[in-house]
């Protein structure tokens, strides 16, 4: 029985060796740490910021500059804030995150679902008219399905219920 306990500390000995050789290694090849790797955290502005340019490039084709205006600094943006009818809706279930489009389309952008529930992919996110989406209990001996049209009315986000049509 001797031989066992001398496997054990055999066995432990070589992880423990193991393990260290790794976390060396792995530190020798990270280059100059992975502070310099991370990214700062935005704050709100910063969040902003970077939404409004992702919008603009999204939604402006691409155009090579033009000679006579090339010299001259690109106009700021008016403002950070968010578009108008863009924002968060909580809804039984959880919360919607959308943006009201030209045309009074809807474009559903995230969702969260609360404790206890979760979103199939049957998602209809838009941009349309009206989008969808459904809230379903993780148990399902619990609360009934949620289901929520998203529509733009008057340049403002809304959440309706829906009928359920899985029962």
């Amino acid at each position: 029985m001797a031989w066992r306990g001398a496997a054990t500390t055999a066995v432990w000995v070589c992880a423990v060796a193991t393990a260290s050789g790794l976390g060396a290694w792995s530190l020798a090849h990270t280059g100059s740490g992975t502070a310099q790797l991370r990214a700062a955290p935005l704050d709100e502005l910063g969040v902003r910021q970077k939404l409004d340019a992702a919008r603009s490039a999204a939604a402006e084709p691409h155009r090579p500059p033009d000679p006579a205006t090339a010299s001259t600094p690109p106009n700021p943006p008016a403002s950070s804030a968010p578009p108008p009818g863009a924002g968060t809706v909580r809804v039984t279930g959880g919360s919607i995150t959308a943006e009201c489009r030209t045309g009074g389309r809807v474009y559903l952008t995230a969702w969260s679902p609360t404790a206890g529930y979760h979103v199939d992919d049957d998602v209809l996110r838009g941009p349309a008219a009206t989008a969808a989406i459904e809230f379903e209990p993780l148990d399902d001996d619990g609360p009934d399905d949620r289901p929520y049209q998203v529509r733009c009315a008057d340049g403002r986000l809304r959440a309706e219920p829906a009928p359920d049509h899985d029962d």
